[in-house]
């Protein structure tokens, strides 16, 4: 039974869980990562995080939720010996979604 004075750790992790799931995205710039690194390093351990906007740096054209399924695929079936690097995104990218038709400027230049 937990102390409801002195939650664990892992209580208050579902807690704050629980309370981003519900809140919408803040307006004001903050840095995610910072915090995920700072909660691993407590527990001696690095992680590279990739979001979205890198997905959608090497593919504009994809939307947001796209660039997401890109993502959840890479973490599912990414290959631990290579890690994930800017080619990973840009290749399951692809092999998901079709590159949209060049431009006639695009094909002259």
């Amino acid at each position: 039974m937990t102390d409801a004075t002195n939650p664990s750790l892992g209580d208050q992790a579902k807690a704050l869980l629980a309370l981003v799931e519900n809140t919408k995205p803040d307006p004001e710039p903050f840095d995610i990562n910072h915090f995920v690194h700072r909660l691993l390093a407590h527990y001696g351990r690095i992680a590279a995080i990739w979001g979205v906007e890198d997905v959608q740096g090497i593919r504009p054209d994809l939307t947001a939720d796209q660039a997401w399924e890109v993502l959840e695929e890479i973490g599912d079936k990414h290959d631990a010996e290579w890690g994930i690097t800017w080619t990973t995104l840009e290749t399951m990218a692809d092999d998901m979604f079709d590159r949209p038709p060049q431009s006639d400027k695009a094909k002259e230049a």
